[in-house]
């Protein structure tokens, strides 16, 4: 077969919309959990061969157009399931979630997009895909990190770290507030930038840099869970 001409996040939600599914109605139907549909909705990871199997079968679309290959949406009556342990088993044995490929990720609250807000609080987990390399998420607030595809309300993921490269996107607590801004340090300046030209640039030097932390860098983003 050739490649895909598509991603799977295209063809997902093609599908949700010309069949009329919301992603909680997808998660219903499949069992599988609705974060990790968001997920798959946003392109933050692509499902396995066996979720791939469940969301396919539940849009009534094949699986090889919603992995992104040149064919036919129309799910084929004699497409062979994935091949995997779980194929010998009947239909219904699929509205079972597979949570072997699942892990819990603290939400430490929300974080500025704008001037520092307060500082992270943990309340919260969610469960993500196990490929995806986060250690905790934040809520993002404002509107200055939108060139980023970071919007008012949007999850963010993290990386624990206490150093990002310059230009990398990072969380960092300004005198025990939060904010998520693209770092970047000269000398004994550092500058964190937003990714909307509406605001300024916020510069740290001095004795000022001892209350800068990095405690992160943005590795996924989901723009909404609903």
């Amino acid at each position: 077969m050739d490649s895909p001409i598509a991603s799977v996040k295209e063809r997902l939600n093609k599908a949700l919309s010309e069949k009329g599914v919301t992603a909680a109605e997808l998660s219903r139907r499949t069992g599988i959990s609705k974060g990790s549909i968001s997920q798959y909705k946003n392109g933050v990871v692509n499902p396995k061969q066996d979720r791939i199997y469940l969301i396919a079968n539940a849009l009534g679309v094949s699986e090889a157009w919603l992995m992104g290959y040149d064919v036919s949406m129309s799910k084929s009556e004699d497409s062979p399931r994935p091949k995997s342990s779980r194929s010998a088993l009947p239909p219904e044995a699929f509205s079972v979630p597979d949570l072997s490929g699942l892990k819990k990720i603290p939400i430490l609250g929300s974080s500025a997009c704008g001037i520092p807000i307060e500082a992270v609080r943990q309340y919260d987990y969610i469960e993500v895909d196990s490929a995806l390399r986060a250690d905790f998420a934040l809520y993002a607030e404002g509107k200055s990190m939108t060139g980023c595809g970071i919007l008012d309300g949007s999850m963010v993921f993290f990386q624990e770290t206490p150093a990002v490269s310059n230009g990398e996107i990072a969380a960092v607590t300004v005198d025990n507030s939060t904010t998520i801004k693209r770092f970047y340090q000269y000398g004994d300046t550092v500058v964190l930038k937003a990714c909307n030209p509406d605001f300024d640039d916020q510069e740290y030097s001095g004795d000022e840099l001892r209350d800068i932390h990095v405690f992160g860098k943005a590795v996924a983003c989901i723009t909404g869970l609903n």
